[in-house]
């Protein structure tokens, strides 16, 4: 069998293929107009908005409210010994704190100053080579077509030579035209689908040449400027990755999925991925990154799995000696998906990858730093929190109002404010995109996502890959979210109100405030979720 690469006949894989000749590519006269449904590149702006993270607010607010919050559930179990139960769950909840704030306290921002000074010099005799790759798997045209644009102007931008790699694994004849239309390497390799997005990625490592590799999935489009701030970096030989940012704009116009998956991204690339680079520790997400081609070889290309193939070639490079270098420092612009069915895919996918990471034999059996290794740990055990999040929430006030209504006396609630004040005030004001309604309804998505995914890993029966971008029809209904979310959540929910108002009708009812407050955000933020326009219910 053979692959296709602009017309020629090259050896599929496993086997290695030479590639086509190097070419620039053609220069762009101006910016393409602006439209406001689809990615724009970072302004000057936002470019540098992930730079000062102000991380001590959120550690110190986040230790003084989970101080008192812990002590009011330790009250609770003394109250009851049915309330024993929770005992492991608290544990688990206050070790997974203790390895966050070990992990991200007492960390420095990010070298600005630095970093410009670095830029600023970097004149090499011969700018190096870069490939850029581009793989596509049924997004929208209207899509691609931006992406491709902003990479040629980033290409015309940048003085070294640079090749795009269109890797299309949906054998698009219209998509083969485009690509010629942009003076863009169409590459369609025969074995598609053989694993999923890494066995693309590795195809297109193998036909290409350049010193350097960008990829970008295919709604990022990056500033002209993107690989004239990454590659300085590269001076360092023992950099094998330089990872940028996902950035997400937040508008008005978007749909609510995609505002709120926006605003809840910035905590990870802001600050906890800032945090996790101080100690060698920072994630490889695979997208809006340049990896250098002799780590690639060093590894003989992108890791071969079914999913989140980014996270596991990072931490293989790792292993071989290579580092990841973390720039909070925007250049590029994604779009996050815009139905249910979609954003369960992605965090599902997300997901998986840190648990495959967690059950494998290199991450035990490696000889890492106690630091680095703890950084993914404590993803895991992010994972594993929201999962049980997902139950223990709306159970603990419900069996309280159900089981022990006199003990809840305001003088004992409390100890709870601390806590909703940060959750609600401090939390959000942290954000500079709008952290609104629709970020906790992402938040309670993402949350079955994680049941979902660690239920299937126990199991042994993942779900397929599927793109984030491909349609909700490709992606299916995810019917099981939907029993979670009306069967456990829903319902919890209005027992919640309903136990409150009942309980408020029956007793003193300003004990029962707090928890009345609590538990009427809860389900509004359930209905964000259910209550939707019917376009958009997949």
């Amino acid at each position: 069998m053979t692959d296709v690469v602009e017309g020629a006949r090259i050896e599929s894989l496993p086997q290695a293929s030479p590639a086509p000749a190097a070419r620039r590519i053609p220069r762009v006269s101006r910016p393409p107009a602006f439209d406001p449904s689809l990615p724009q590149p970072p302004d000057d702006h936002e470019k540098y908005s992930y730079v000062k993270r102000n991380a001590m607010l959120l550690v110190w607010a986040s230790v003084l409210s989970f101080g008192f919050l812990v002590y009011s559930q330790l009250r609770m179990i003394q109250v009851s010994a049915w309330f024993w139960v929770y005992l492991p769950f608290l544990v688990f909840t206050v070790l997974y704190f203790v390895i966050s704030v070990f992990v991200n306290a007492a960390t420095r921002d990010f070298d600005l100053a630095a970093h410009r000074a670095l830029v600023r010099d970097w004149h090499p005799e011969t700018y190096p080579s870069v490939d850029v790759l581009l793989p596509v798997c049924g997004e929208p045209v209207e899509v691609l077509r931006n992406t491709w644009t902003h990479v040629a102007l980033m290409a015309a931008h940048y003085r070294g030579d640079v090749n795009v790699y269109i890797l299309d694994d949906s054998d698009s004849p219209q998509l083969r035209r485009m690509a010629q239309e942009f003076g863009y390497v169409y590459a369609g390799r025969s074995n598609r689908g053989w694993y999923k997005k890494a066995g693309n990625l590795l195809y297109g490592y193998r036909i290409s040449r350049g010193e350097f590799i960008l990829l970008l999935d295919a709604d990022f489009a990056p500033r002209p400027d993107m690989l004239d701030e990454t590659l300085p970096h590269m001076q360092d030989p023992s950099v094998g990755i330089v990872q940028t940012p996902q950035f997400f704009r937040v508008l008005d116009s978007q749909t609510w999925l995609e505002r709120g998956a926006g605003a809840v991204q910035e905590l990870f690339y802001r600050s906890v991925q800032t945090s996790l680079a101080r100690y060698d520790g920072a994630i490889c997400v695979g997208t809006c990154a340049v990896y250098r081609r002799a780590a690639l070889d060093d590894n003989g290309g992108m890791t071969l799995i079914e999913h989140s193939e980014d996270v596991h070639t990072g931490f293989d490079l790792y292993l071989r000696g290579w580092r990841l270098r973390y720039l909070p420092i925007a250049l590029s612009t994604g779009v996050c998906p815009d139905n249910i069915a979609a954003y369960v895919n992605q965090q599902y996918r997300w997901c998986s990858g840190n648990m495959s990471m967690l059950g494998s034999r290199k991450f035990w059996k490696s000889k890492l730093p106690f630091r680095v290794r703890l950084s993914y740990l404590s993803g895991f055990f992010y994972y594993v929190h929201t999962a049980l999040m997902t139950f223990l929430l709306p159970l603990i006030p419900i069996a309280l109002l159900a089981g022990l209504p006199r003990d809840l006396q305001l003088t004992n609630l409390i100890y709870v404010v601390p806590g909703l004040v940060y959750a609600g005030v401090v939390f959000p004001l942290w954000h500079r995109a709008p952290y609104r309604l629709e970020a906790y309804a992402c938040r309670m998505v993402y949350g079955w996502a994680h049941v979902f995914t660690i239920w299937d890993v126990l199991r042994n029966n993942r779900m397929g890959w599927q793109p984030s971008g491909s349609s909700a029809k490709k992606q299916g209904r995810n019917k099981r979210f939907w029993i979670g979310m009306i069967g456990w959540t829903a319902t919890t929910a209005v027992a919640w109100v309903g136990l409150c108002l009942w309980r408020m009708y029956t007793m003193d009812p300003f004990n029962f405030m707090v928890l009345l407050a609590s538990g009427l955000f809860y389900a509004a933020t359930a209905a964000r979720v259910l209550v939707r326009p019917r376009s958009a219910a997949a």
